[in-house]
């Protein structure tokens, strides 16, 4: 299960889950006011990962953004998804908090 919003003539979808995705969307929202196309693509459940979704997306998309708050275990899965077809950028955050939603804009 997801959840999708403005995907339609994005130029970078910010794939996020948990806890990390209400940061993201403040993040997601300074980006449009600032002009850039970005949609989003909150994960509700991990599993059975969107593959189908990520790779429809990687054909229309310049790139993904995944923040986390670990190592990088779910950008692994959107790269794989994506197969080549459009950039990943990692997010990565361990450890006591969450991210500023400009270190996910930037």
């Amino acid at each position: 299960m997801f959840e999708e919003e403005q995907l339609e003539g994005a130029d970078v979808v910010v794939v996020s889950y948990g806890i990390t995705s209400r940061v993201a969307q403040r993040a997601i929202e300074a980006a449009r006011k600032s002009g850039l196309r970005v949609g989003k693509l909150r994960l509700i459940t991990a599993w059975p990962f969107p593959e189908k979704k990520i790779r429809e997306l990687a054909a229309k998309v310049k790139s993904f953004v995944v923040p986390e708050l670990n190592l990088g275990q779910m950008v692994r899965e959107v790269e794989r998804a994506a197969a080549g077809k459009a950039r990943t950028f990692a997010v990565s955050h361990a450890g006591g908090g969450v991210h500023r939603p400009e270190d996910i804009l930037k």
